[in-house]
Formats: C-alpha cells, structure tokens, sequence
C-alpha cells in the first residue's frame, strides 16, 4: 500500500515538474518574440534615408526594421506582418534611447502608450509617425489566469488526485 502511494506521488511530481519546466523554457522566449531576431531592410528608391525600428513583441516578424523617414506605425505593422492574436492592441509602447518621442497632440515623453485600437476607429490623421531608433512593443494581452496560478492549481489537483487514489486503494484493499 505505501508503495503504491509513494510511487503515485513520485509520479505527479515528475509530471508537474516536467510540466513546469516546459511552460517556463517556453514562456522566456515567447514573450516578446526574442527567439528568432531578424533585420529588415524597406528601401522605396536608391539612396534613401532609412532610419532603424525596433519592433518587438505580438508580431508575425520581430526584428530591427530600416524603414524610410515618416513612415506611420501603421505601415511599420504592415510590412511586419501584422500582429499576432494575443497582440493587446489598446496598449502599445513606444520608446527611444536617444531622444524624446512627441505624441500626436505635440507633447513631449519619455514614452508613449497608444492605443491602436483608437487609431484605427478615429483614422489616419491620428497615426504615429515613427522618429529614429523609435522602440515599439507589441505587448501580450494579459491571460485571465497566470502561469503562476496554473502552477499552484496543478500542484494542488495532483496531490489531491495522489491521496484519493490512495484512500481508494486502501478501502479496496481493506474491504
């Protein structure tokens, strides 16, 4: 009887632990879809100003983008494919390392949240127009339960799991 317990107890361990161990190597590099860098090079005429974007997160194809001068974020997702389903829209931020980024109504910011969503509704006069070494993150939307959450859950059901089968086991044996 103890065997049996012990051994349906080593059993949900490893599996949890396996378990575990495969959403948190996934979860790193999925994030911010860091796992395949790429470099784009988006070159209208011969001897064209480009200026480099990073563009990160819930893409199709993340990566460092040379784009031409004024070009409108819109387009940047365009040529990028599109976001991704997870992609979480009404909260996109935009950076720069090496100046102050101006949002549509002229104000200066260390970094702006914009909504997409609005952009999209309002039209194209409300489109951000990227600046260079602009940083632009795509943010995942959030889950309704975290993976921490699900961690614990699964902990608890597989050790609840573990004592009725072994409270099962010694009523059969008992009986």
């Amino acid at each position: 009887m103890r065997r049996i317990i012990i051994c349906l107890f080593t059993y949900s361990i490893l599996i949890n632990q396996t378990f575990a161990a495969t959403q948190a190597d996934t979860s790193k590099t999925t994030k911010y879809n860091l796992s395949s860098p790429s470099e784009f090079v988006f070159e209208s005429y011969p001897n064209q100003d480009l200026i480099p974007i990073r563009l990160l997160g819930a893409v199709k194809n993340a990566g460092l983008y040379h784009v031409p001068a004024n070009m409108k974020l819109t387009t940047l997702l365009s040529l990028a494919g599109g976001t991704n389903n997870e992609a979480d829209l009404e909260n996109i931020v935009i950076g720069n390392d090496q100046q102050a980024i101006t949002a549509p109504n002229g104000e200066q910011k260390t970094s702006l949240n914009l909504n997409l969503e609005d952009v999209l509704k309002n039209g194209a006069k409300n489109d951000y127009t990227l600046a260079s070494n602009d940083i632009v993150l795509i943010k995942n939307k959030s889950p309704l339960v975290s993976n921490d959450s699900f961690r614990i859950i699964s902990i608890i059901s597989v050790l609840l799991t573990a004592a009725l089968t072994a409270v099962l086991i010694k009523d059969k044996v008992n009986d």
